[in-house]
Order: C-alpha cells, then sequence, then structure tokens
C-alpha cells in the first residue's frame, strides 16, 4: 500500500460531492423532485381551521421541550403577570387548560369541558434580551 494516492482519491470524493449537489440542485430548480419546507413536519396547521382558536385570554407560551420516545412534552406556561410553570402533555394548567400536544414552535391546548381546541405559539422571552427602555429598565421586565 505504499504506492497509494491518497491525494487523487481525496479529488475524486469532493468532484464526486460537487456532482452531487450540483445535481440534486439542478433536479430541484427544474421540478424533478420537490423538497419539503421547513415547517411541513410540524403536524399542526397555523392555518384557520374552523373552530379552532389561535389564542388564550392571558395565558403565554414562554418555551418548550419537546418529547422524546416514552417522555411526554413539556410547555413553559405562564399568565401574564405571573411566573411560568413546566406543565407536559396530558396535564392541565390552572385547572381549566389542559395542554394535548407540545411542538416545537406551538402547543395545542384544549379547555375544560369544550371540544374546541386551541393553539399557543411560542412567544419571545422577554428580559435581558430585549433594549432598555426610556427608563434604563430591561422592556418586558416586571
Amino acid at each position: 500500500m505504499s504506492n497509494f494516492d491518497y491525494d487523487h482519491v481525496q479529488r475524486i470524493v469532493v468532484l464526486v460531492g460537487i456532482v452531487a449537489v450540483g445535481g440534486l440542485w439542478f433536479a430541484e430548480e427544474t421540478g424533478l423532485i420537490h423538497t419539503a419546507s421547513p415547517g411541513a413536519a410540524a403536524g399542526v396547521p397555523m392555518s384557520p381551521v374552523p373552530g379552532l382558536q389561535s389564542s388564550v385570554e392571558g395565558v403565554v407560551l414562554e418555551g418548550v421541550i419537546p418529547g422524546k420516545g416514552d417522555a411526554p412534552g413539556i410547555a413553559i406556561l405562564a399568565l401574564t403577570g405571573q411566573r411560568p410553570v413546566l406543565v407536559s402533555e396530558g396535564s392541565f394548567f390552572n385547572g381549566d387548560i389542559r395542554v394535548e400536544r407540545v411542538l416545537p414552535d406551538r402547543v395545542l391546548l384544549r379547555r375544560r369541558g369544550d371540544g374546541a381546541p386551541l393553539i399557543l405559539p411560542l412567544t419571545p422571552m422577554s428580559g435581558s434580551l430585549l433594549p432598555p427602555a426610556a427608563d434604563g429598565t430591561a422592556s418586558g421586565a416586571h
């Protein structure tokens, strides 16, 4: 194996990679293959659906921890002006709202006694990442 030319193999691998990427790009541009948009696999559409509300009065979704395997997803929910609470899928938040499903960018909620689902989108967290307000405090800080 002392005569094996690693530089030659490396050039061939790089060339094959460039040809493969170029071929896939050309096939996508000409419509031979179709790629999914980044949010296509999320599961719950963000478009309005009859009977589906997109907000819950006073409830803010501050973060999510998606489920993995048998572990349920966890939503970080808060009432306006109160501390956030961790609520797992299938559990109730404030005794009235049940977390049905936790997705990477939103949660599907259901009110007790109401069959209509509610979608709550993830909102940006307030705090030190926001620019300071005119009085010198961080906007959104309590």
